[in-house]
């Protein structure tokens, strides 16, 4: 037993420190020829953070003068789930979310598709 006391106090130790967040960095895409034409507009890629905690996900987009995304920052907390390929953020069950294709992942690495042409590449 004294043997196993400092394995079960490293055990416990580890599992009240842990937590269900987990962050990624996110870089939304665009291809620029979906908006020939549109003035205003310098730059195709945003940089945020997806920060998953639990059943809710925290969208952060720093957006900025000339992002064809948007030019100020956003911050939406929604709940999420995974559904087929699918990755979907919402309000509520009753309210349709944002529905992002789950395009390929890696251990660190997840790639979306939001509509047919936005990208977002989320990382560890």
């Amino acid at each position: 037993m004294k043997k196993l006391l400092p394995v079960i106090v490293l055990i416990f130790a580890m599992a009240s420190c842990s937590s269900n967040k987990e962050e990624y960095g996110a870089i939304w895409e665009t291809d620029p020829a979906s908006f020939a034409g549109v003035t205003d507009v310098s730059d195709y890629t945003m940089d945020g953070k997806f920060i998953f905690d639990g059943d809710e996900v925290t969208i952060q987009a720093y957006g900025f003068e000339g992002c064809v995304f948007s030019k100020d920052t956003l911050n939406h907390t929604l709940k999420w789930k995974i559904s087929n390929d699918s990755l979907i953020t919402f309000n509520d069950e009753e309210t349709p979310g944002m529905v992002y294709t789950i395009m390929d992942t890696t251990d660190n690495i997840i790639h979306l598709q939001l509509m047919d042409d936005i990208f977002v590449t989320l990382e560890r």
